[in-house]
């Protein structure tokens, strides 16, 4: 008998197809029939002859070990087999806390070192799973990354695997967790179901309970979109545990430009933790390019993690042109140019733009960004504005716009030394609709475009940010100013703060007329006279639009001059200037040429929150109509969220046509908008469900204006008109957050009343790991017969022709 490995067995038995009876019995026929033949044929020839009876004795040797049926046989022990050990992993955000190891890495080692311990034979027979919001299989490459569901439903787990497990199969639940899961009553009472099917839970407690607290950012609400050099405002969310009234700071670092230590800091606020939620905003400037942001929270001593101190963000460029249409007075193009040469030039290529000896018009300044285009018109006496654009032999003029199409495809409009009432009255009403309702900017410069009379008829006085009760008895004349506000985008002028500050302070004199105009209170005071305080420069936002008067001159040839005197040559600092008011005016403006507006009634919502959604759409002429079709889809905001539905509910009141029966409205569900009953536009009112999970960044709302006869196909709508995209932030306040600490009384509580037991070390778990009970299974025989071999066939043979050739050659056959 071989053995080998252990494993198999082999050895050599006798399977004969005769029994003890049958052998005897052939044997007993053998001798009678050797008996009669030397009866009947007398004794044999070969008497007498050794060599043929030796040969004769191993052929019949042979032939009695085939008969005996030697056979070879190889014995494989049967299966050993194991009840299955599961292994249950807590997949929620509070395990991504820890400083030197998560708590998730923690676990993770845990069970590796443990399976080391008991050796390769006991590694098998396991199932691993993890559980969020849900029960899931644990793939090996799901292991490296880090767990991101924002509950940890561990009551609805223990729940799906209660189905899967009884104790002939199932040696026990491994559970590693830090205990800190919802409903943990019912958690208790399944462990004990548990307990009662012989299917114990372990559990191995992760995470420090020695932790002060802990700080996370929960969610910013960055634009995803806008307009360079321009400043824009991010709200930040954060949860603190334990270090209420302590002091830290929120920063926003470009993780583009290089400070001091790595990433630079662009926005900062200093805040104190409350217990629970609060929010922060800042106020972030861009450049020309999309900024890659990190909002970090300063850690704390004694946090649980500080990876959780800071999250990522990408803001894009919006590189839509901006439309400027710049009106100035006759006065001040002849100062800088000359009647006849303004006549004859106007309206010509931007080279002199870098032309220290050349004059610089604002146009000149504007559209040395490939970002701006510049329409330039001239009001002579008080006279309709027009532009004199010279197109081959021949010169075309054009008037201010004339209807309101016209006007609001344009960003921005300039008013130099020329006031409102060069316009007609319902060019008033416009430009004030234009601002207050399309996010419009309006920029107001030079002293005379201020004359009280020029806006004592005009509604667009009730969007300035000053009064216009002025001294006007002065004479122009050249005033040192000093710049306030020095963060604001209008002062931006230089990257580096200091030489920023440089040029600030070396700003020459500017020609100022009346003095004592007077800032609203929703104004910001942007420059003021170094004599007597007065405003020079203020701006507001109204509406959705924003205004900025200067009453300095800052065009026609006041701005040759200031472009020349005012920092290094050959840059032009003030036609820098120049760009930076127009970028702050037109920030609300990317809508502007739309003919469908959609807007919400807050920057961000919590589940159960109602939420209501406005568009207001425009006809070929850019009135408002309520004459066309609205409809609405939603869409989740990122690519990986596999869900069906969304986490509104279906509105009250409205149809519903696509034949779904959820509650709540599936991703890429049809809703119509219907008129707003309280004013123009469209309105449609949702809930947010309270119990829907909804990816971080929320979930955007797409909307299409149709128009013409609809179709017999449910799909078709009729002619599309336009369509615009809606964000909608949903900020839930996830119970992993509100508080960090592990609850490891209630993994002890689990394992107590499950029949458990709490395993402390990796040594604990091998140890389980190698009690449990082997059944070995019944061996698998591999039989196959020895004397099916060719050479003793061949041997017989070989003597059965040996004999005959020698009985041949004796004369004895």
């Amino acid at each position: 008998m071989i053995s080998i490995l252990g494993l198999a067995e082999t050895y050599l038995t006798y399977m004969p197809p005769f029994s003890k009876g049958g052998v005897a019995i052939l044997i007993a026929v053998c001798v009678l029939m050797l008996g009669l033949a030397q009866l009947f044929w007398g004794r044999s020839q070969t008497r007498g002859r050794f060599g043929l009876w030796v040969l004769r004795g191993a052929t019949l040797l042979m032939m009695a070990f085939i008969l005996l049926g030697p056979t070879i046989v190889d014995e494989q022990q049967g299966m050993v087999t194991r009840p299955s050990m599961v292994y249950l992993f807590d997949g929620s955000q509070s395990m991504q806390l820890g400083n030197e190891k998560t708590r998730w890495r923690e676990s993770i080692e845990f069970l590796d070192e443990a399976e080391r311990l008991a050796g390769q034979e006991h590694r098998a027979h396991s199932q691993s799973f993890h559980f969020g919001h849900r029960l899931q299989p644990l793939k090996k490459s799901s292991v490296a990354e880090l767990p991101n569901e924002t509950d940890s439903r561990l009551g609805d787990a223990l729940r799906s695997l209660l189905s899967q497990v009884h104790s002939r199969s199932s040696a026990g639940v491994v559970l590693f967790s830090d205990g800190r899961v919802r409903a943990s009553e019912t958690v208790e009472k399944l462990a004990a179901f548990f307990g009662e099917s012989k299917v114990p839970i372990h559990v191995v407690p992760v995470g420090h309970e020695s932790g002060a607290g802990d700080v996370v950012i929960m969610s910013p609400v960055v634009p995803d979109r806008v307009r360079k050099y321009t400043e824009n405002e991010m709200q930040v969310f954060l949860r603190s545990y334990g270090f209420t009234g302590q002091r830290t700071t929120v920063r926003v670092l470009s993780e583009n430009k290089i400070g001091d230590s790595g990433a630079a800091t662009i926005a900062s606020v200093p805040i104190t933790l409350s217990s629970g939620a609060q929010s922060v905003s800042l106020t972030f400037r861009v450049g020309d390019q999309p900024e890659d942001l990190r909002i970090v929270v300063d850690p704390l001593p004694g946090e649980l993690s500080d990876r959780n101190n800071q999250v990522q963000s990408r803001v894009d460029i919006d590189r839509t042109k901006v439309r400027v249409l710049y009106v100035e007075d006759e006065s001040s193009v002849t100062q800088a140019r000359g009647f006849f040469s303004d006549i004859f030039n106007f309206g010509t290529s931007q080279s002199t733009a870098t032309s220290i000896s050349g004059p610089l018009t604002v146009r000149d300044a504007l559209q040395a960004d490939e970002d701006i285009e510049c329409t330039m018109m001239v009001s002579r006496g008080g006279g309709v504005p027009r532009a004199l654009e010279v197109t081959n032999s021949a010169g075309s003029i054009a008037l201010f716009p004339q209807s309101r199409a016209e006007l609001f495809a344009y960003d921005c409009v300039v008013l130099n030394n020329v006031g409102p009432n060069v316009l007609s009255d319902q060019q008033n009403e416009w430009l004030t609709q234009w601002i207050d309702g399309r996010g419009g900017g309006l920029i107001v410069t030079g002293t005379d475009a201020l004359k009280a009379e020029a806006w004592s008829t005009s509604p667009l006085q009730e969007l300035l940010p000053i009064g216009l009760d002025a001294d006007e008895s002065g004479f122009p004349m050249e005033v040192k100013v000093a710049t306030k506000m020095p963060e604001h985008s209008v002062w931006r002028l230089q990257l580096q703060e200091k030489l920023n500050g440089d040029l600030l302070e070396a700003l020459p004199a500017l020609m100022i007329g009346a003095t004592g105009y007077a800032a609203k209170p929703t104004a910001d005071i942007l420059a003021t006279r170094v004599d007597d305080s007065s405003a020079v420069m203020v701006s507001h936002r109204v509406g959705r639009g924003r205004v900025l008067v200067s009453t300095a001159e800052l065009g026609g040839d006041a701005l040759s001059r200031l472009a020349d005197a005012w920092g290094p040559q050959p840059d032009r600092v003030a036609a820098k200037l120049w760009r930076n008011m127009v970028y702050w005016a037109t920030e609300g403006s990317s809508t502007g040429r739309r003919r469908l507006v959609a807007d919400c009634d807050k920057r961000f919502y919590r589940p159960g929150d109602s939420l209501s959604v406005f568009a207001t759409a425009y006809d070929e002429a850019a009135r408002r109509t309520q004459k066309y079709r609205i409809w609405a889809t939603l869409e989740p905001a990122v690519l990986t969220d596999m869900s069906l539905y969304s986490p509104l509910l279906w509105p009250d009141g409205v149809v519903r046509e696509s034949g779904e029966t959820s509650p709540r409205i599936a991703w890429g569900e049809e809703v119509p908008l219907s008129s707003n009953p309280a004013g123009e536009g469209y309105k449609l009112d949702f809930v947010l469900s309270e119990t829907a999970g909804v990816e971080d960044g929320g979930f955007q709302i797409e909307m299409t204006g149709y128009e013409g006869v609809v179709s017999e196909n449910a799909w078709d709508h009729g002619t599309q008109v336009d369509s615009t995209s809606l964000k909608i932030e949903v900020l839930s306040d996830p119970f992993e957050q509100q508080n960090p600490l592990p609850n490891h009384e209630l993994m002890a509580r689990l394992a107590s009343v499950s029949g458990g037991d709490v395993l402390a070390s990796p040594n604990d778990l091998s140890k389980l790991l190698r009690s449990r009970a082997e059944t070995r299974g019944a061996p698998t025989l591999q039989i196959s017969p020895a004397w099916s071999q060719w050479w003793l066939w061949l041997a017989m043979l070989s003597l059965v022709t040996t004999e005959w050739v020698w009985r041949r050659m004796t004369g004895l056959a």
